[in-house]
């Protein structure tokens, strides 16, 4: 059954405003706001909050942003490669066909959140806690989800092939539409995962195991 996820709650008419004209670097808090086809350098900086606000076409320049907070914010077309956002919060956010190739979210919280046509290639997620979280048609290559907390998680249509759940339990996630060549995982960690009939022939060839005929 599909996970149910909270959509983000933004006002109708958000005024669209220049990044520059409205960061205040000694009270980095920024809500009810539109940032479209520009450039945003949040340089090294901790505590960084977003409110009620959506970037369209934005790119973040390789930064290092710990603690990050978002609440109810959308993110379309948007660079985050490579960009170090560890000890992240994230509250009813969504992602939509953006960019996330080597991107560090270590440590962090993601609670109703979906990510949907998005590029997370060797991206680094472990020891996150992620409840309500969707991952559509999104590719997964090589990343790391080592020693994360997933409840609710759905993984739909997304390609798996060298992601690592070493650490991570997968009792009711449900990969059963995904692709993969070869997956990080132990037989205890995958007990309880929800698997297609060709996943599962798969998963007895890589954990070693031989079918007596």
């Amino acid at each position: 059954m599909p996970v149910k996820i909270m959509e983000p709650v933004l006002p109708k008419d958000l005024p669209e405003i220049n990044f520059a004209d409205c960061f205040d670097p000694d009270e980095p808090y920024i809500e009810n706001a539109v940032f479209k086809d520009t450039a945003i350098d949040l340089g090294d900086r901790r505590g960084v909050e977003f409110t009620e606000v959506r970037f369209q076409n934005v790119t973040f320049s390789e930064a290092t942003v710990p603690q990050l907070y978002l609440r109810d914010v959308i993110f379309e077309s948007c660079d985050f490669a490579n960009v170090q956002l560890d000890e992240v919060t994230m509250k009813r956010v969504r992602f939509v066909n953006c960019r996330l190739i080597g991107t560090s979210m270590t440590e962090g919280v993601f609670e109703d959140v979906v990510f949907r046509e998005c590029n997370w290639q060797m991206a680094a997620l472990g020891f996150s806690k992620q409840k309500n979280v969707r991952y559509e048609n999104s590719r997964l290559n090589e990343a790391d989800f080592y020693t994360c907390k997933l409840k609710k998680v759905d993984f739909s249509e997304c390609e798996l092939s060298g992601i690592n759940f070493t650490g991570t339990p997968l009792k009711a996630i449900d990969i059963s539409s995904c692709r993969f060549e070869r997956i990080s995982v132990t037989l205890e960690e995958l007990k309880g995962a929800v698997v297609s009939e060709e996943q599962a022939l798969d998963f007895v060839v890589m954990l070693g195991l031989i079918i007596k005929k």
